[in-house]
Protein backbone atom coordinates (compact mmCIF):
# COMPACT_ATOMS: atom_id res chain seq x y z
CA UNK A 1 0.00 0.00 0.00
CA UNK A 2 1.19 3.60 -0.66
CA UNK A 3 -0.59 7.11 0.42
CA UNK A 4 0.58 10.22 0.21
CA UNK A 5 -1.15 12.97 2.75
CA UNK A 6 -0.32 16.86 3.17
CA UNK A 7 0.47 18.54 6.76
CA UNK A 8 1.11 21.59 8.06
CA UNK A 9 5.40 21.20 9.09
CA UNK A 10 5.66 21.79 12.82
CA UNK A 11 8.65 24.32 11.73
CA UNK A 12 7.68 26.74 9.33
CA UNK A 13 3.87 25.85 8.86
CA UNK A 14 4.07 25.06 5.46
CA UNK A 15 2.14 22.47 3.65
CA UNK A 16 4.65 19.46 3.76
CA UNK A 17 4.10 16.19 1.56
CA UNK A 18 4.17 12.46 3.47
CA UNK A 19 4.59 9.02 1.58
CA UNK A 20 3.30 6.10 3.92
CA UNK A 21 3.83 2.81 2.16
CA UNK A 22 4.16 -0.82 3.86
CA UNK A 23 6.45 -3.45 3.47
CA UNK A 24 8.15 -6.49 5.07
CA UNK A 25 10.71 -6.16 6.58
CA UNK A 26 12.95 -8.70 7.58
CA UNK A 27 12.81 -9.76 11.55
CA UNK A 28 10.04 -7.11 11.77
CA UNK A 29 7.42 -8.19 9.82
CA UNK A 30 5.28 -6.25 8.03
CA UNK A 31 5.37 -2.55 8.73
CA UNK A 32 4.28 1.19 7.82
CA UNK A 33 6.70 3.48 7.01
CA UNK A 34 5.92 7.14 6.65
CA UNK A 35 8.75 10.02 5.95
CA UNK A 36 8.06 13.76 5.05
CA UNK A 37 10.54 16.15 3.74
CA UNK A 38 9.33 20.12 4.02
CA UNK A 39 11.25 22.67 1.54
CA UNK A 40 12.56 24.11 5.13
CA UNK A 41 14.76 21.07 5.85
CA UNK A 42 12.47 19.71 8.27
CA UNK A 43 12.35 15.82 8.02
CA UNK A 44 10.10 13.23 9.93
CA UNK A 45 10.19 9.20 9.46
CA UNK A 46 8.48 6.76 11.56
CA UNK A 47 8.31 2.98 11.51
CA UNK A 48 5.40 1.59 12.59
CA UNK A 49 5.08 -2.24 13.11
CA UNK A 50 1.80 -3.73 11.96
CA UNK A 51 2.37 -7.73 13.25
CA UNK A 52 2.32 -8.88 16.32
CA UNK A 53 4.03 -12.03 17.60
CA UNK A 54 4.23 -13.97 20.84
CA UNK A 55 5.61 -12.12 23.93
CA UNK A 56 9.38 -12.84 24.37
CA UNK A 57 12.61 -12.65 26.48
CA UNK A 58 16.06 -13.04 25.27
CA UNK A 59 18.56 -13.05 27.49
CA UNK A 60 22.26 -13.05 26.59
CA UNK A 61 25.46 -13.80 28.70
CA UNK A 62 28.17 -11.11 27.90
CA UNK A 63 31.62 -12.61 28.47
CA UNK A 64 33.93 -12.22 25.79
CA UNK A 65 34.38 -9.38 23.10
CA UNK A 66 33.30 -11.92 20.19
CA UNK A 67 29.84 -11.23 22.10
CA UNK A 68 29.66 -7.72 21.35
CA UNK A 69 29.53 -8.72 18.04
CA UNK A 70 25.71 -10.49 18.57
CA UNK A 71 23.27 -8.67 16.71
CA UNK A 72 20.32 -6.98 18.46
CA UNK A 73 16.88 -6.51 16.56
CA UNK A 74 14.65 -4.22 19.25
CA UNK A 75 11.56 -2.91 17.98
CA UNK A 76 9.76 0.10 19.33
CA UNK A 77 7.75 -1.90 22.00
CA UNK A 78 11.50 -3.73 23.05
CA UNK A 79 12.65 -3.11 26.85
CA UNK A 80 16.60 -3.28 27.20
CA UNK A 81 18.14 -4.54 30.77
CA UNK A 82 21.84 -4.81 31.72
CA UNK A 83 21.65 -5.37 35.36
CA UNK A 84 24.91 -5.17 36.00
CA UNK A 85 24.94 -1.86 35.22
CA UNK A 86 21.83 -0.82 36.74
CA UNK A 87 20.57 -0.23 33.08
CA UNK A 88 16.86 -0.15 31.78
CA UNK A 89 16.19 1.28 28.37
CA UNK A 90 12.15 1.12 28.38
CA UNK A 91 9.74 2.01 25.41
CA UNK A 92 8.80 5.71 25.24
CA UNK A 93 6.21 7.45 23.19
CA UNK A 94 8.82 8.66 20.55
CA UNK A 95 10.85 4.87 20.65
CA UNK A 96 12.20 3.90 17.45
CA UNK A 97 13.37 0.62 15.97
CA UNK A 98 16.73 -0.08 15.36
CA UNK A 99 19.45 -3.20 14.37
CA UNK A 100 22.50 -3.15 15.51
CA UNK A 101 24.92 -5.33 17.87
CA UNK A 102 25.99 -5.39 21.40
CA UNK A 103 28.67 -3.04 21.15
CA UNK A 104 26.26 -0.55 19.42
CA UNK A 105 23.61 -0.67 22.57
CA UNK A 106 26.34 -0.21 24.88
CA UNK A 107 27.18 2.66 22.90
CA UNK A 108 24.02 4.11 23.16
CA UNK A 109 23.88 3.85 26.41
CA UNK A 110 26.90 5.33 27.17
CA UNK A 111 25.99 8.27 25.46
CA UNK A 112 22.90 8.33 27.65
CA UNK A 113 25.50 8.29 30.72
CA UNK A 114 27.28 10.43 29.70
CA UNK A 115 24.65 13.04 28.95
CA UNK A 116 23.09 12.55 32.63
CA UNK A 117 26.63 12.63 34.41
CA UNK A 118 27.89 16.20 32.60
CA UNK A 119 24.28 17.05 33.59
CA UNK A 120 24.50 15.30 37.56
CA UNK A 121 28.34 17.43 37.49
CA UNK A 122 27.06 20.55 36.67
CA UNK A 123 24.44 20.17 39.43
CA UNK A 124 26.93 19.70 41.74
CA UNK A 125 25.20 15.93 42.14
CA UNK A 126 27.95 13.75 43.56
CA UNK A 127 26.25 10.44 44.20
CA UNK A 128 25.24 10.65 40.52
CA UNK A 129 28.30 12.01 39.25
CA UNK A 130 29.84 9.23 40.70
CA UNK A 131 27.08 6.24 39.63
CA UNK A 132 27.61 7.80 36.12
CA UNK A 133 31.48 7.58 36.38
CA UNK A 134 31.39 3.85 37.74
CA UNK A 135 28.52 3.13 34.94
CA UNK A 136 31.25 4.34 32.02
CA UNK A 137 33.98 2.80 33.67
CA UNK A 138 32.00 -0.52 33.46
CA UNK A 139 31.32 -0.19 29.82
CA UNK A 140 34.73 0.27 28.57
CA UNK A 141 35.82 -2.75 30.88
CA UNK A 142 32.95 -4.72 29.04
CA UNK A 143 34.30 -3.61 25.55
CA UNK A 144 37.72 -4.87 26.66
CA UNK A 145 36.16 -8.40 27.75
CA UNK A 146 36.97 -7.83 31.48
CA UNK A 147 33.64 -7.15 32.54
CA UNK A 148 30.77 -9.52 32.17
CA UNK A 149 27.29 -8.92 31.73
CA UNK A 150 24.36 -9.83 30.57
CA UNK A 151 21.71 -7.94 28.40
CA UNK A 152 17.76 -8.57 28.51
CA UNK A 153 15.78 -7.79 25.92
CA UNK A 154 11.99 -8.54 26.43
CA UNK A 155 9.15 -7.44 24.19
CA UNK A 156 5.14 -7.52 24.77
CA UNK A 157 4.93 -7.77 20.94
CA UNK A 158 7.78 -9.95 20.25
CA UNK A 159 9.12 -8.41 17.67
CA UNK A 160 12.64 -8.20 19.82
CA UNK A 161 15.10 -10.30 19.30
CA UNK A 162 19.22 -10.89 19.88
CA UNK A 163 20.44 -13.27 17.34
CA UNK A 164 23.08 -15.62 18.83
CA UNK A 165 23.58 -19.03 19.12
CA UNK A 166 24.63 -17.64 23.29
CA UNK A 167 21.30 -15.78 23.67
CA UNK A 168 18.30 -17.81 25.51
CA UNK A 169 14.97 -17.30 23.99
CA UNK A 170 11.87 -18.07 26.59
CA UNK A 171 8.65 -16.99 26.76
CA UNK A 172 7.46 -13.92 29.05
CA UNK A 173 4.35 -14.64 31.26
CA UNK A 174 1.13 -11.97 31.94
CA UNK A 175 3.32 -10.89 34.99
CA UNK A 176 6.22 -9.87 33.10
CA UNK A 177 3.99 -8.36 30.00
CA UNK A 178 2.05 -6.43 32.85
CA UNK A 179 4.97 -4.68 34.14
CA UNK A 180 6.09 -3.72 30.37
CA UNK A 181 5.84 -0.51 28.69
CA UNK A 182 5.13 -1.00 24.83
CA UNK A 183 5.68 2.75 24.05
CA UNK A 184 3.00 2.71 22.00
CA UNK A 185 -1.04 2.88 22.24
CA UNK A 186 -2.30 -0.61 22.08
CA UNK A 187 -6.30 -0.80 20.87
CA UNK A 188 -8.04 -3.72 22.71
CA UNK A 189 -11.11 -5.62 21.63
Amino acid sequence: MNLVTNASCPLCSAEMQFCWETQDIPHFGEAMIIAGICNCGFRHSDTILLTQKEPVRYTMALETIDDLDARVIRSSSGTIRVPELGVDIEPGFASESYISNVEGVLDRIEGIVCFATRSAREAENLESTAKGEEILVQIELARRGEFPMTIILEDPLGNSAIDSEKAVKSPLTEVDIARLKTGIILLGD
